[in-house]
């Protein structure tokens, strides 16, 4: 399974040639640093994607509104996606553990 991951094989088709769960295969391969080489369309993959959020990338994610997600989610390192969830997940937030609001 982690030599077809790191080939770049999506954990939906490993995990349904072996009966597991999506959602377990895909923290399994968290927990085992398992990553393919490039991510989608070749292009590699961001290198803080699973580093937990420190106050000085949720003060940039956040608050650079004259930058658009994809040049904040590049100065991050991170993925459009997790830049976008992140600043969405956190406006819904009733606490501020950053406190940035």
């Amino acid at each position: 399974m982690t030599a077809r991951r790191e080939s770049g094989e999506s954990i939906a088709d490993i995990a349904a040639s072996v009966g597991v769960n999506e959602s377990t295969l895909g923290k399994w391969f968290r927990e085992w640093g398992v990553r393919p080489e490039v991510g989608k369309l070749g292009r590699s993959l961001a290198p803080n994607q699973w580093q937990p959020w420190t106050r000085d990338d949720a003060v940039v994610a956040y608050t650079r509104t004259d930058l658009l997600i994809t040049e904040r989610a590049e100065m991050l390192g991170r993925s459009y996606t997790a830049v976008a969830g992140f600043v969405r997940d956190y406006r819904q937030r009733p606490a501020d553990p950053y406190g940035i609001k």
